[in-house]
C-alpha cells in the first residue's frame, strides 16, 4: 500500500475499541482493563497489527491516527479501574510528538498504565528508540508495563524490564507449558524476581480452565485472556 491507500483506510474505516479485563489472580476481581484496537473495513472486523507495522514507513500518518484512537480510548473509557492502552515508540520520537503526549499522558496519568509495545519497524535503531521511550514515560511520572514478555522474536532488555512497573508474561510461556511442563518452574522463577524487585506481572494467554488451574499455582499478580471473553466491553 502507498501513503494514499492508508489515508483511505484511515479515513474510511470504522474504529472501535475492545476494553479487555485484567483479574487479580488470587479473587479474580477486575484490576484493570487494556484497550484494544480494531477497525472494521469492508464489514471484516480484523486486528491493526498489519495496518500498524505498516504505518511505521509514514510516521506523520502513524501520529495523526495514534492521537485520535488515543483520545477515543480514554474518552470512551468511565470505569473507575486502571487503563492499559498499547504505545508505540516510534510515534514519540520528535520534539512535537513528545510535547503532544507528554501533555496528553499528565492529562490522564492518574489511572493510566502506557504498555510499551514491540514495534513492527525494521530500523536497526529501533531498541534504542524504546529503551529512550521508557526513560521518557518514567521521567513524566507514567507508570509502565512491558508487553508481550518472552514472545517469539520480540527484543529482551533489562534496561526496560527495570523501568516498567507490570511486566506482561506472553501467552506463549502458557502455550510451552502445555507441551513441557518442566517450563514450569522456568516461569515461576521469573514471576519470582518480578516480585523481589517489587514489579507486578500479568500473565496473558488464560484460554481453558487448564490454564486458570496453572496460574492460581503460581506466584503471579494478575492474568488475562479470552477465558474471560464474556467480561469484555466494546465500545
Amino acid at each position: 500500500m502507498n501513503k494514499n491507500e492508508f489515508k483511505d483506510i484511515i479515513s474510511t474505516a470504522k474504529y472501535f475499541t475492545k476494553y479487555e479485563p485484567i483479574f487479580i489472580k488470587d479473587t479474580l476481581e477486575i484490576f484493570a482493563y487494556e484497550a484494544l484496537s480494531k477497525f472494521d473495513i469492508s464489514e471484516n472486523i480484523i486486528s491493526t497489527e498489519e495496518i500498524f507495522r505498516e504505518l511505521h514507513h509514514f510516521n506523520d500518518l502513524f501520529f495523526e491516527l495514534e492521537k485520535r484512537n488515543k483520545l477515543k480510548q480514554i474518552n470512551d473509557f468511565n470505569i473507575d479501574k486502571k487503563l492499559f492502552v498499547n504505545f508505540d515508540a516510534d510515534i514519540v520520537v520528535s520534539i512535537e510528538q513528545q510535547k503532544y503526549w507528554s501533555d496528553f499522558l499528565k492529562k490522564h496519568s492518574k489511572n493510566l498504565v502506557v504498555e510499551i509495545t514491540e514495534n513492527g519497524s525494521d530500523d536497526e535503531t529501533s531498541a534504542s528508540v524504546m529503551r529512550d521511550f521508557a526513560l521518557w514515560l518514567n521521567k513524566i511520572n507514567v507508570e509502565v508495563a512491558l508487553d508481550d514478555f518472552a514472545q517469539e522474536g520480540s527484543m529482551f532488555s533489562f534496561y526496560i524490564m527495570n523501568q516498567s512497573k507490570y511486566i506482561k508474561i506472553d501467552k506463549s510461556f502458557l502455550r510451552m507449558i502445555e507441551k513441557n511442563k518442566n517450563f514450569i518452574p522456568y516461569l515461576e522463577g521469573l514471576l519470582n524476581t518480578i516480585r523481589l524487585n517489587k514489579q507486578y506481572s500479568i500473565i496473558e494467554g488464560v484460554e481453558t480452565q487448564e490454564d486458570l488451574d496453572l496460574v492460581q499455582e503460581l506466584p503471579c499478580d494478575y492474568i488475562q485472556g479470552y477465558y474471560f471473553k464474556n467480561q469484555a466491553i466494546i465500545k
